[in-house]
């Protein structure tokens, strides 16, 4: 008995130091996002957005590809992704042609190329580097 009240004594002492506990509201942050916020990071998952520079590209790194069910290919390079554009940056990807010999045909500012996922292409010098 005697160690039932020392256990509730202990648990009271506890839950009124629990229940005291200090903070500021303004330290807390947000739980939520906002619209744009919301709208922002759908963009970026989703490879659309677009910072308000169209980005030059030196070299161009494949990191795969995937052919849908319904046939759609999906590629990622430079860690961002086709889902809803066949261009990257200033990089076209032809859709058509991924995954034929397991490859995929980019072009950027005229110059054309096809590279396996795992391989960076450099533009200014035309080198082909296996990242493997």
């Amino acid at each position: 008995m005697m160690m039932l009240k020392l256990t509730i004594v202990v648990f009271t002492v506890l839950l009124a130091c629990v229940a005291r506990a200090d903070y500021r509201v303004d330290d807390l942050q947000k739980l939520f996002t906002d619209k744009q916020q919301r709208e922002r990071i759908d963009a970026i998952r989703s490879g659309r957005f677009n910072s308000g520079e169209n980005r030059k590209s030196e070299k161009v790194h494949v990191s795969g590809y995937v052919t849908r069910s319904d046939g759609k290919n999906i590629v990622w390079l430079n860690n961002k992704n086709t889902i809803n554009n066949s261009r990257v940056d200033d990089v076209k990807v032809y859709r058509s042609m991924v995954g034929k010999n397991k490859k995929i045909t980019i072009s950027v500012d005229g110059k054309s190329v096809r590279l396996k996922p795992g391989e960076t292409w450099y533009k200014n010098s035309g080198k082909i580097v296996d990242n493997h």
